[in-house]
């Protein structure tokens, strides 16, 4: 994660499971749009990032999608991936940083 920035909550977050699309609506107006596929593979989580560095990550399902997904409060949202994975806080920042850099 390089932003280090706070950033507000987002004002609405939909998750559309069958398109396996994550919706966000900033408080800035500004709308992403991230694939679950995308999120799955950006996941910073201490177990994916060794496997990145290690070259060691494993291959990642095209049809993964997310299965249900937990608001932290301000801190950020948390994604439980249709292939069991579920460790990563994606923080509001790191998830706007998604949002500008993959559309």
């Amino acid at each position: 994660m390089t932003t280090q920035t706070l950033i507000a909550p987002p004002q609405e977050i939909r998750l559309r499971k069958a398109q396996k699309m994550l919706e966000v609506l900033w408080s800035d107006g500004v709308r992403s749009q991230l694939s679950c596929l995308a999120l799955r593979k950006s996941c910073a989580c201490s177990m994916c990032a060794q496997a990145q560095q290690q070259g060691t990550l494993t291959l990642i399902d095209a049809d993964v999608g997310v299965d249900r997904l937990e608001v932290s409060g301000v801190s950020g949202v948390q994604f439980h991936f249709s292939d069991g994975h579920y460790r990563g806080l994606y923080p509001w920042a790191y998830l706007r940083e998604l949002g500008e850099r993959l559309q």
